[in-house]
């Protein structure tokens, strides 16, 4: 499974990532099972998958690093909620900010 959709030529003529519907849906319901699994007291369940999957693909070193930031602060996130115990809406709403700000960040990479 890969987040990115392809590649689009950039005007630099460099190749840019960019990440299909399918893979945003994709990556926002992994996002939001993480929250799960941090209620449930396992805040750290999914983040071995998405740094793998996330920081495997070929991002420059820009990007990888900004996107390693933003793992680390879900990662936090996730601790805050299994502290939490529940899912609450609020949690909700920070995921999808989390999920713009990596979609944003992948798709940027290259441009």
């Amino acid at each position: 499974m890969e987040f990115k959709g392809g590649f689009q030529k950039s005007s630099g003529g460099r190749a840019k990532p960019f990440v299909s519907a399918k893979s945003e849906e994709l990556l926002f319901e992994i996002l939001k099972e993480g929250l799960f699994w941090a209620a449930l007291g396992k805040p750290s369940e999914v983040m071995p998958f998405l740094r793998g999957k996330l920081l495997g693909n070929g991002l420059g070193e820009g990007s990888r690093r900004q996107l390693e930031w933003l793992l680390d602060e879900l990662e936090e996130f996730y601790r805050r909620v299994a502290c939490c115990g529940r899912v609450e809406e609020r949690h909700v709403r920070a995921i999808k900010s989390f999920h713009r700000d990596i979609v944003a960040v992948i798709e940027t990479d290259g441009a």
